[in-house]
């Protein structure tokens, strides 16, 4: 075969694959009737209403970098009685603030939800937890401000790599020089649409052009092909503040 000054044989290229499937994790409804809450203070977590543990799984390769795990709970008052206020907080395996995923009060009936982001700058401590790959134990701990009126049935919580709210965030990195073709998942725990874009590295090749961007409530993104000259991040988001759209699984 013909083979021009300079040519690269591509038989001898090298060809890598990175597979990651993280998941939306749930502990399904954790109340499975109705639930009267007691204490008047903050319970400590050996007292916890509830408890679930969960494992995000960790990527196989180092050149993968969860940047962000999104959370988002929801909660039934189903009656208040004479009380007025519903308290509820998510602590992590560790009984102090630090570990706090979530601290709400209520002060109607009806469905309640709450999203948050852990991140490097946000709630690091409970973020550099759930990205290690390990079980981690989630309490939920409600109290009110009369004792023995308000009641609960639904308690329930999800976890994901990717970003709750209506904006793109970083939610993950990979390092990589060469060319790289990425196929994504996305899943969403809402009502939203999931969004899930790539950004290069701002002195790459396209400038830090955002290669792809699909919506649809369970999209699958394909033929985003491009030259990285370093890295480039994954963008996830969704449309409504409550929302959890997270990574199902992401070929490279």
């Amino acid at each position: 075969m013909l083979k021009l000054a300079g040519e690269t044989d591509i038989s001898k290229e090298k060809i890598e694959l990175i597979s990651y499937t993280p998941a939306i994790k749930d502990t399904g409804d954790l109340e499975a009737g109705t639930h009267t809450i007691v204490p008047t203070s903050r319970p400590a977590i050996g007292s916890a209403q509830y408890s679930k543990s969960l494992t995000l799984p960790k990527p196989s390769d180092a050149r993968l970098e969860v940047k962000r795990i999104a959370a988002r709970l929801s909660v039934n008052i189903a009656g208040l009685g004479t009380a007025t206020t519903v308290y509820c907080a998510v602590r992590v395996d560790v009984d102090d603030s630090d570990h706090e995923l979530f601290n709400e009060s209520w002060t109607s009936t009806g469905a309640k939800l709450a999203a948050v982001d852990t991140r490097s700058g946000n709630k690091a401590t409970i973020f550099d937890l759930l990205k290690d790959g390990a079980a981690h134990t989630f309490y939920f701990l409600f109290w009110a401000d009369v004792a023995s009126q308000a009641t609960i049935d639904v308690v329930q919580l999800w976890e994901g790599v990717g970003a709750t709210g209506n904006s793109s965030d970083v939610a993950f990195r990979v390092d990589h020089e060469g060319w790289v073709g990425v196929a994504a998942g996305l899943h969403v725990r809402g009502t939203g649409t999931p969004r899930i874009a790539l950004e290069l590295e701002d002195n790459a090749f396209g400038n830090g052009a955002r290669i792809q961007e699909l919506t649809n409530t369970r999209l699958l993104m394909k033929d985003a092909t491009f030259l990285s000259s370093g890295y480039f991040n994954g963008l996830v988001g969704g449309t409504v503040a409550t929302d959890l759209s997270g990574i199902y699984s992401i070929i490279i």
